[in-house]
């Protein structure tokens, strides 16, 4: 008998078997874009509006390799630094990684795992774009774009 939770494991991978192809098609939708870096697979980047100096950057890794890999670190010219963070309690300490197990997706969330950009330039508005360096522990570095957004695909 299969449990509960290995069923929701299960169809959340054939989610992402089913999704992330049909993201890498970024010409046929403008606001969908997706990117590969090694064994990397990152979804679609966006970051929610706003008038503070301080703002959040969502998206989903999935590590595609045999062994286990890390975001280690963000940088944007937008901001001062980014933090990676699993929550919006700002008290606790950052992480210093996002561990990626082999074949299991990292989703990135309002109100759970997410990059907290800080010290904003200016502020962020509803079709804006930026770019984002991701340095992962064995991958390296890779520049992806993020869309600023209400919700993802807006």
């Amino acid at each position: 008998m299969v449990s509960r939770q290995m069923r929701f494991v299960n169809r959340r991978t054939l989610l992402w078997i089913a999704v992330l192809p049909l993201s890498a098609l970024r010409s046929e939708c403008s606001s969908a874009h997706s990117f590969k870096h090694g064994s990397i697979a990152i979804g679609h980047a966006w970051a929610l509006p706003t008038p503070l100096s301080e703002g959040q950057i969502f998206m989903p890794l999935v590590n595609n390799g045999k062994t286990e890999d890390a975001l280690l670190t963000a940088r944007s010219e937008i901001c001062s630094f980014i933090e990676l963070r699993s929550n919006n309690r700002y008290d606790d300490p950052p992480y210093q990684r996002f561990k990626l197990k082999p074949g299991k997706p990292f989703p990135m969330r309002p109100t759970a795992h997410h990059l907290r950009m800080i010290g904003l330039r200016d502020p962020l508005v509803v079709g804006d774009s930026f770019s984002v360096i991701l340095d992962f522990e064995f991958t390296g570095e890779i520049a992806i774009d993020v869309m600023v957004e209400e919700k993802p695909g807006d």
